[in-house]
């Protein structure tokens, strides 16, 4: 099977083909780099149990989400905090999450799409889908890894 870079799945040749060789080979990885993106969401305050504190985001183009760092100011105990993506309103079951007494969490994430284009535009949200009991975790800040779909 041929190698692909990581992002954007060009198809590196066999060796010896020339022409990649001299003129795509040094500019692949970088071009593979320049996909890979972060949108960064914050939320103010405790965290509140249910709460969409981000909804209706349309991307400029398609995107695949590939992973989620969150940040909390304070930790959540007694329980984790939980976030789940939406998609048009509609949760995905791709939940990310900080651990109890932790104040980071990171998450890889697959199957997660989105595209402005579609026939109905895929529009992200975030929502809490759970809180510690005794501290629910408090300004908290996701940063959502995705890269830039390729054209095909």
């Amino acid at each position: 099977m041929p190698e692909t870079t990581t992002r954007l799945n060009l198809t590196k040749p066999d060796t010896g083909n020339e022409a990649w060789e001299l003129d795509v080979e040094r500019w692949a990885d970088k071009l593979d780099q320049s996909a890979a993106h972060y949108l960064v969401i914050p939320l103010g305050g405790e965290a509140v149990d249910g709460e969409v504190f981000f909804n209706d985001f349309l991307f400029d183009e398609a995107v695949v989400i590939t992973a989620v760092s969150l940040y909390a100011r304070m930790a959540p105990i007694g329980g984790a905090f939980s976030v789940d993506f939406l998609k048009n309103g509609i949760e995905q079951g791709k939940t990310v999450t900080i651990n109890i007494g932790q104040t980071s969490g990171n998450t890889q994430v697959t199957g997660l799409n989105y595209d402005p284009l579609a026939t109905t535009p895929e529009k992200l949200g975030l929502k809490v889908k759970g809180v510690g009991a005794t501290e629910p975790g408090a300004e908290i800040t996701v940063v959502i890894h995705f890269n830039i779909k390729p054209v095909v």
